[in-house]
């Protein structure tokens, strides 16, 4: 009798990490079909700013009234918070350093109204070549799901083709049959271009 109550324990203890494993799984490839149109958007739309001025945005409360950017000049990094009150002093900022400002504050506007909580650009290398992705982040807010509240769901937009394992996970390339990790975690496939993750980190 004990043997068979041991035994029931951890099966009930595996489906429920099973579960806890596939719910915020399901919830970010319901988020990111629901909203693929316009996180492809967030993601050409930043690529292009950045192209001009390099710089990074993301919310730093869970209501996303406020907004951090980072701008980087060629020997500094300039952090700035703004809440949604402060729009001429955002638009001043922007001047300042002679940024896209209608480019810039649509794009804090689109983010905001997908849970977008980061987007910037993490370097890579390929046969020692340095390559950029695209680093996006989000809380899915808006779907009802347990232990939701405790993740971010994080999307990498590579500029080519990637490569994968049998079980969709990203690899470094064809040749080098090992794990790509992004900020120590592994991520799967999305498309041939966009990975995903769920990590307990927006950034």
């Amino acid at each position: 009798m004990g043997c068979n109550r041991l035994l029931w324990v951890v099966i009930c203890i595996a489906a429920i990490q099973l579960c806890a494993c596939s719910v915020p799984k399901k919830a970010l490839l319901q988020y990111y079909t629901q909203n693929q149109k316009m996180l492809d958007g967030i993601e050409t739309d930043y690529k292009r700013l950045d192209a001009q001025k390099p710089f990074s945005v993301g919310f730093s409360d869970k209501d996303f009234n406020y907004v951090s950017i980072t701008i980087i000049t060629d020997s500094l990094q300039y952090i700035y918070e703004f809440n949604q009150d402060e729009e001429q002093r955002l638009k001043d900022t922007l001047v300042k350093y002679r940024m896209d400002v209608a480019g810039v504050i649509k794009l804090i506007r689109q983010m905001r109204s997908v849970h977008c909580t980061w987007i910037n650009k993490v370097d890579y290398y390929v046969n020692e070549k340095q390559m950029f992705m695209t680093f996006l982040s989000a809380r899915a807010v808006g779907i009802n799901t347990p232990f939701s509240y405790k993740k971010y769901y994080i999307l990498a937009y590579f500029p080519e083709s990637q490569y994968f394992d049998d079980e969709g996970r990203l690899y470094t390339s064809k040749r080098k049959r090992r794990l790509r990790k992004i900020n120590n975690e592994v991520y799967s496939k999305l498309n041939d271009k966009v990975c995903y993750t769920i990590s307990e980190n927006f950034r």
